[in-house]
């Protein structure tokens, strides 16, 4: 597929290499020479210097020619101009916007986006994603990973395996011996560098990370399977007033009852705004990387830590801060893989990656077949991929056994009919029903296929 990227900041180089990587012919527009020579450099993918929406930028680009134009520049108004430009002047099929100002996206404007208008076929909106994902990590206090899958009725949930954890060195064809009603299925283990699909012979192992898919309201079940309680927590401290931590704030002042929440913001009018804004909340001004600041939001007595900082170094060491002062949890908002995988080397608490989340909600535009959802882990070992059978898929027919899945890929979950079936050995798997499949990425291709539309689809 031919596409161009509008923007060459954080998400557009995300997005270009995981595209690139996957055998997408990418072209990358930004007005900064020194992004594009450095993203040139490492892949091999082509690089224009220029204003994304200008006609002949677009025009040098290839748009005549490409089959899909994704706008990830800082200004909301350059990323629709461009989606303008690519539909009215070059007819590309595909047009996807991040749109982050909340004028645009009122509901009440639901029509500004159409054809005849403003022809964005799809917003992104990053920030929103990055704050439901904090909230659903914050719901689920034992995983580091909580995604829904299913129209919400499943979860993919990622946990790690503690020295106390109660199945520790247990073969996993035994669990459900052990355990009846662990409706749950472990579809992946990282141990080390490693990402392994398991068999049932394989023990799971101390500081193993699992991938499970179990139901949505089987989750805390499961947490608690695994060692890990599921305790709501109540006093929490919030750094970082921005965009993604105004979008959490909220989530927690409306969803969940009986907290105590402490923001600490560095700038003066942010922590202004958020202080008439936020009823039941205490706005203090100052740094998190200020231990003095973090004693004044009592961090020593807080349940957890939610660092949402544009600053790694800050989200880093106001979460190394927390940990060393007793917070019980803490999770970090980082970009950069070296402080990601310090902070669980180190065992400080657990991390979220905007441009992972950014890559997923882009991915499930681009893959090809019937696929309705995908969840890509951070460091693109893993993909976690939902799609509708059709009648002519290979999934239709044999049971799961008998599909003999290639090493890489394991079957989550089913949604049939609003009815979850968990997969085991003579489940068939019929037209219709939505799966859930585990994938490396030597195997992605594999997946589309089972989600082919038909055999001439490709």
């Amino acid at each position: 597929m031919k596409i161009i990227i509008c923007g060459a900041g954080l998400s557009g180089r995300a997005i270009a290499e995981k595209l690139s990587q996957i055998g997408n012919e990418v072209t990358i527009i930004d007005s900064s020479k020194k992004l594009i020579e450095k993203l040139g450099n490492k892949l091999d993918i082509r690089g224009i210097v220029g204003h994304g929406a200008h006609p002949d930028i677009l025009g040098e680009a290839g748009a005549e020619d490409a089959e899909m134009l994704i706008s990830v520049t800082p200004s909301d108004e350059i990323n629709m101009m461009a989606c303008q430009v690519a539909h009215s002047l070059f007819e590309v099929p595909k047009r996807i916007a991040r749109v982050r100002d909340k004028s645009y996206l009122n509901p009440s404007y639901q029509d500004l986006f159409t054809s005849s208008n403003l022809p964005v076929n799809i917003i992104i909106s990053p920030e929103k994603e990055v704050a439901k994902s904090v909230f659903r990590r914050f719901e689920l206090p034992g995983a580091f990973e909580n995604v829904p899958f299913g129209d919400n009725n499943l979860r993919f949930l990622g946990v790690k395996i503690n020295d106390d954890c109660p199945i520790k060195n247990t073969e996993i064809g035994s669990l459900t011996e052990l355990f009846p009603d662990l409706n749950t299925v472990i579809v992946g283990l990282r141990r080390g560098d490693d990402i392994i699909t398991p068999k049932f012979n394989d023990k799971l192992l101390e500081n193993d990370l699992a991938y499970l898919i179990c139901p949505s309201d089987f989750a805390a079940r499961t947490l608690s399977i695994f060692g890990h309680q599921n305790e709501q927590a109540r006093r929490i401290v919030l750094v970082g007033g921005g965009s993604i931590g105004k979008e959490v704030g909220n989530l927690i002042e409306s969803k969940i009852d009986n907290i105590s929440l402490r923001i600490i913001e560095k700038d003066q009018n942010t922590a202004d705004n958020l202080s008439d804004k936020f009823d039941k909340s205490f706005v203090i001004l100052g740094s998190g990387m200020d231990k003095d600041i973090l004693n004044e939001a009592e961090i020593s007595n807080a349940d957890i830590l939610i660092s949402l900082t544009n600053s790694d170094e800050t989200n880093f060491i106001s979460a190394a801060f927390a940990k060393s002062d007793g917070c019980d949890r803490v999770i970090a908002l980082l970009n950069n893989k070296d402080f990601q995988g310090l902070i669980r080397s180190v065992d400080i608490g657990d991390f979220l990656d905007p441009k992972a989340i950014t890559v997923s909600s882009i991915l499930r535009h681009v893959r090809r077949g019937h696929i309705r959802n995908i969840y890509t882990l951070s460091d693109g070992s893993a993909e976690v991929i939902e799609g509708e059978v059709s009648s002519s898929s290979e999934l239709v027919g044999p049971t799961i056994e008998e599909l003999h899945l290639s090493n890489g890929l394991r079957i989550g979950g089913i949604l049939r009919d609003k009815n979850i079936i968990m997969p085991r050995g003579d489940t068939k798997i019929k037209e219709g029903d939505y799966v859930t499949i585990f994938s490396t990425p030597e195997k992605i291709h594999e997946v589309e296929q089972l989600f082919r539309v038909s055999a001439s689809y490709y």
